[in-house]
C-alpha cells in the first residue's frame, strides 16, 4: 500500500449550525483514511483552544463562524490556523467566500450542496498541500481585491465585443466542476444528469472555446454565460 493510501487525515468541523454539523459528521464518519474528531467546536471564542488541543490536519470552518470572530485582526485569525489546512464551508458560492479564502490564506472552500465524494476529494487534496479553488473563482476574487487600472477597464469592452459566443448556464456549471478536477461521472452525479449529457455539454464547450481536450479548458478564459440552459 502506498504512503498516501495508508496515512490518516484528521478532520475537525467548526460550526454552531447543528444541522450542518451533523450532516458533515455523518458524511465523513467511517470514511477510510479519515479520522473525525468526536467533538467539534461550536463557539467561536473557543475555536483557537480546540484547534490547539486537537491539532487537526484539515478544518472545515463554517463561514458563519468566521464572520462572528468580530474584533479579531487578520493576523490573529491566521495565527489560529497556522498548522492546519482550512476549507471554508458555506451554503452558496459568492464573491465574499473566495475573498475570505485569500484574505486569511485558507486553502479552499466547500459548498454544503456538494456531494460527499467531492467533499472527500477536496479534503484529501488540501491535506496534500494543494489548493481547492477553481481558476475562475480565484480570478474573480483577485479582480475584486485589486483596483482595476484604466487600461484594463478600457480594454474590457473591446474583448467583450469580439466574444460573441457564450456558454450556457449548464455549461458553466460543468466547466467549474471540471476545473476542480471532477470526472464526468462526478459531474453527472453533482448536477443530477446522465454522464452522456455531460459529455455532450463538454463537446459544445470544446467547440466554443476552440480546444479539444478537457485539460485545456482550465487554461482558457471562457466567455460569459448566457441565460439559456
Amino acid at each position: 500500500m502506498s504512503a498516501e493510501g495508508s496515512s490518516t487525515i484528521t478532520v475537525m468541523i467548526a460550526s454552531d449550525r447543528q444541522a450542518l454539523l451533523l450532516a458533515w459528521m455523518a458524511r465523513l464518519m467511517g470514511e477510510p483514511g479519515i479520522e473525525l474528531h468526536a467533538e467539534s467546536p461550536t463557539d467561536p471564542a473557543r475555536l483557537g483552544y480546540s484547534i490547539e488541543q486537537k491539532s487537526p490536519a484539515v478544518l472545515l470552518l463554517d463561514k458563519a463562524m468566521l464572520d462572528r470572530l468580530v474584533g479579531e485582526s487578520i493576523q490573529t485569525i491566521r495565527a489560529l490556523f497556522e498548522n492546519t489546512r482550512v476549507l471554508l464551508l458555506w451554503d452558496e458560492l459568492c464573491d465574499g467566500l473566495v475573498v475570505d479564502v485569500l484574505r486569511y490564506r485558507f486553502h479552499g472552500f466547500l459548498l454544503t450542496s456538494w456531494l460527499p465524494e467531492v467533499g472527500l476529494k477536496s479534503i484529501r487534496a488540501v491535506s496534500r498541500g494543494e489548493l481547492w479553488l477553481s481558476r475562475t473563482a480565484l480570478a474573480n476574487a483577485i479582480a475584486d481585491l485589486l483596483p482595476a487600472s484604466p487600461a484594463i477597464v478600457e480594454a474590457k469592452p473591446l474583448h467583450s465585443a469580439r466574444s460573441s459566443t457564450t456558454l450556457t448556464h449548464r455549461e458553466q456549471q460543468i466547466v467549474e466542476l471540471l476545473r476542480f478536477g471532477c470526472t464526468n461521472k462526478e459531474i453527472a452525479n453533482q448536477l443530477g444528469v446522465m454522464e452522456d449529457t455531460v459529455k455532450k455539454h463538454l463537446q459544445s464547450v470544446f467547440s466554443k472555446l476552440g480546444v479539444h481536450r478537457r485539460a485545456l479548458v482550465a487554461l482558457r478564459p471562457h466567455p460569459a454565460a448566457s441565460s439559456r440552459i
